[in-house]
């Protein structure tokens, strides 16, 4: 398996100063503030970047106790560069506070979802930790599996949109996902 990219600290700094350079005044931004939809926060707009501050090591370490895992090094690596991000596309990246295990954030998702033959995504789901929603959009949420650690601490990353019935789409990592929603938001 090819290790993920981006994936150090270093890697992600450039990725995303690229990504912000991209959309921070995109046609896309541009229109939706027109039209009044605040997708990026005022506050990051006049700071010239979509993310925040970065998550220190001791915010990194305290939401990994909270939730009894450590997480994976791609989404370390990103919490380290910028602690949450607005609008990847729909999405939006939660701060390292904010993210914590689906069951949790929304234990009725998985209520209304226990049905026969979605029982083997419903473990997996159980099993995920909740790290970005679509901001109010129609109901995108992006997990990381906990179970699916691999050797390199990779986890199964999955992009989730329930409200329009499909199964969660798996992904190799978190970066993998990321990448993904560049191509995906930046060419539509």
């Amino acid at each position: 398996m090819t290790p993920p990219f981006p994936l150090t600290t270093a890697e992600w700094h450039t990725w995303l100063s690229d990504y912000n350079a991209e959309v921070i005044n995109s046609a896309d931004v541009r229109t939706a503030i027109e039209e009044d939809r605040q997708v990026i926060s005022q506050e990051r707009l006049d700071a010239g970047w979509a993310g925040a501050p970065s998550a220190g090591e001791e915010a990194i370490v305290a939401v990994e106790e909270r939730l009894g895992v450590r997480l994976p090094p791609s989404y370390r690596n990103f919490l380290k560069v910028s602690d949450g991000w607005e609008y990847l596309g729909p999405i939006d990246l939660f701060r390292v506070g904010e993210i914590g295990w689906l069951a949790d954030i929304d234990g009725d998702l998985l209520e209304a979802w226990d049905m026969e033959y979605f029982q083997e995504q419903l473990a997996i789901l159980r099993r995920c930790v909740m790290i970005a929603h679509d901001n109010g959009g129609s109901g995108c949420w992006w997990l990381l599996h906990a179970d699916s650690a691999r050797e390199d601490g990779e986890w199964t990353a999955y992009e989730w949109w329930p409200g329009d019935g499909s199964d969660p789409e798996p992904y190799d990592d978190f970066a993998t996902m990321v990448r993904k929603a560049k191509e995906t938001w930046l060419t539509e």
